[in-house]
This record gives C-alpha cells, structure tokens and sequence, in this order.
C-alpha cells in the first residue's frame, strides 16, 4: 500500500513535471498574451474615459454658454419689445392727435355751414316778415310814391 502511494505521487509528479514542460511556453504565451490584451482594454478604456470626460466637460461648457446665450436672446427680445410697445403707443398718440384735429376741423366746417344755414334763414324769415309787414301796413297811395321815388332814382344813376 505504501508502494501505491509512492507510486502514485511518483506518478503525480511526473505528470505535473512534463505539464510543466510542455505546457510552460504556449501556457506562457496565452498568459502573456492575455496580460497585453488586458493591459491594451485598460489604457483604452483610461482613453476612452479620458475622451468622455474631456466631450462631458466640453458639452458643460456649451451648455453654460448656451444659458448666456439664452438670457442675451431673453434680453434683447424684452428690449425689441420694449422699442415696439413705445413705436406702437407712439404712433397710436399720433393718429388720436391726427384723428383729433379731423374732428375739430370738421366741427368748425359744419359749424360754418350750420352759422350759413341760421343767417339764411333769418334773412328769409326777415324779408318775409317785412314783406308781410309791408303788405298790412302798406297802402296805395304809399304803394304809388315808393314806385315814383324808385323811378326817379333810376333816371338819376344813368
């Protein structure tokens, strides 16, 4: 029983000997291999960190600028509006003061016209009575010395 143990770790040892052996340099290689290929995933995945990081910071700059960008064009709307609003209440007093004057000067030519109506009227109303006054209190013989007096003084002018 010794001798099967003996022989057994005899044998155990040689086969991890000629492992060793034979195994050693393609078992080497695939390790160093795999080391490389390890160590090149590393520094491009440091790389590819790196250039996350660098695009995140450039994109954090764009955005802050975009924020001033945005309160600048916030601004200068506020202020077109602002210029817009004065333009519109500007032109807005104007055409009332415009407006205005149309009225007053329409209000003076109608009363001009309404001053011409009154006074036309007045007169004929004056005429009429005095014809009417004329007519009553008028008689022939006045009637015959107005006639002579008229003719007279048209024998005079020429």
């Amino acid at each position: 029983m010794w001798w099967d143990l003996v022989f057994k770790i005899v044998n155990f040892a040689v086969l991890v000997t000629a492992l060793y052996l034979f195994a050693k340099k393609p078992l080497g290689a695939f390790l160093k291999r795999r080391q490389e290929s390890i160590k090149t995933a590393i520094e491009e995945a440091e790389k590819a960190k790196e250039e996350g990081e660098q695009k995140y910071r450039e994109y954090e700059e764009k955005l802050q600028k975009l924020d001033h960008e945005i309160e600048q064009i916030r601004q200068t709307l506020i202020k077109e509006g602002e210029r817009e609003k004065e333009r519109i209440i500007k032109e807005a007093q104007q055409m009332a003061e415009k407006i205005k004057g149309q009225a007053k000067l329409t209000a003076q030519q109608e009363l001009k016209v309404a001053t011409v109506r009154v006074k036309e009227e007045a007169a004929a109303m004056t005429v009429q009575l005095a014809e009417d006054l004329v007519k009553k209190h008028l008689k022939p013989k006045d009637h015959e010395r107005l006639v002579d007096d008229y003719i007279e003084q048209v024998r005079k002018l020429q």
